[in-house]
């Protein structure tokens, strides 16, 4: 995509003083996603002033404490109850439960907004998104709204009237958004954001055959059986990373396998990838996306909550990855897979297919702002 510039650097500037990234702490992906945009922003405007904010802690940081223990308990403990609320939110446009929350908080963002004044919000958690447009519609409050979904869904928990773009992960998803009556003309398709690293595969990496990648965040259980398994295939070798499970990370490390190496938290996932056949993950937006931008095959651990579900669709339908039932089943899997080069090259095939078709590489925050303003 070409990019025209229609206004000056100064004048730019001006515009770009002042952006505010609203997010929340449900999961690490709407942080990863606010990180890279903030990332990708102060590097095509060196002085721009970016702010993340969790946007609890602006309107009640009491409700952040316990908010986030509350969705981890759900998600693993209570899914039926957590898929019950999220299927109301998705399915149902100004939905009674955002609509309380919108109402409950509102106020106390827009007198945030007034001390700060950013020009632009842009939104990576679908109630900021509502909470904005609330504010917008309550006070006519004039501020540019960019929301952008983090997980390959069009959900109605997503879309406010009071919206100036949308950026979506997939051409699919805009598609639905037109058929649920948003302007084509405010929706880009750029994939889910990822950090620069991540942006493309490093060509000068050889990749070390048979190595496996196990990305465990999210994941607070892997049996010794398992790993006994996994530690006897001496033609690949295994790297498992925790993430910040630190004590995950230390029953791991203390069984010191020989052909298995532990990772807590790294910052070099993006070379890991590189020297990886697979990644073996949970079906977390940020990641899938990660792995695309990787050309790297995903092994995914099937799941039935909310919107992991539009993920796992998202790999079944493009073909870019195995979907597994248990991590239990891994060893089977990779035995089938991982000497059969076919596979390995069907399924890069068709992840290099799915890099191609999005913007990643041509669409920047430049084009975003000139079509928001």
């Amino acid at each position: 995509m070409a990019i025209k510039k229609l206004i000056t650097y100064e004048e730019r500037s001006i515009y770009m003083t002042d952006i505010l990234i609203l997010t929340a702490s449900f999961g690490m992906g709407h942080k990863s996603v606010s990180n890279a945009l903030k990332e990708q922003i102060e590097e095509e405007y060196k002085n721009a002033k970016v702010d993340i904010e969790d946007f609890l802690e602006i309107v009640n940081p009491k409700v952040k404490a316990v908010s986030s223990k509350v969705y981890s308990e759900l998600t693993e403990s209570y899914p039926l109850v957590y898929n019950t609320l999220y299927d109301i939110k998705a399915n149902y446009k100004n939905n009674i439960i955002d609509n309380v929350i919108s109402n409950l908080f509102y106020k106390k963002l827009h007198e945030y907004l007034e001390i700060e004044k950013p020009k632009i919000i842009i939104s990576t958690f679908p109630l900021c998104s509502g909470i904005v447009a609330k504010v917008k519609e309550e006070y006519n409050y004039d501020v540019n709204l960019i929301t952008v979904i983090t997980d390959v869904v069009d959900s109605w928990e997503w879309i406010y009237e009071g919206t100036n773009m949308y950026l979506v992960p997939t051409d699919e998803i805009k598609y639905k958004l037109i058929g649920k009556g948003v302007d084509k003309k405010i929706i880009l398709v750029t994939g889910i954001p990822v950090k620069k690293r991540f942006m493309n595969k490093n060509i000068f990496s050889v990749r070390q055959k048979n190595t496996i990648l196990i990305v465990l965040s999210g994941i607070d259980h892997i049996s010794k059986d398992l790993l006994d398994k996994l530690n006897e295939y001496n033609d690949y070798k295994i790297k498992i990373v925790t993430g910040r499970n630190e004590k995950l990370y230390k029953k791991l490390s203390d069984l010191q396998y020989s052909n298995i190496e532990v990772y807590g938290f790294v910052n070099n996932l993006n070379e890991m990838m590189d020297e990886s056949v697979y990644i073996v993950t949970k079906p977390g937006g940020v990641t899938i996306f990660e792995a695309i931008n990787k050309e790297l095959p995903l092994i995914v651990i099937n799941s039935n909550i909310g919107q992991e579900k539009g993920n796992i669709e998202f790999i079944k339908k493009n073909k870019i990855g195995i979907v597994i039932e248990d991590l239990e089943n891994l060893p089977l899997i990779l035995n089938y897979n991982i000497n059969n080069s076919d596979i390995i090259k069907y399924y890069n095939n068709n992840i290099k297919k799915m890099k191609k078709s999005l913007n990643y590489n041509h669409l920047s925050i430049d084009s975003v702002i000139h079509e928001v303003i």
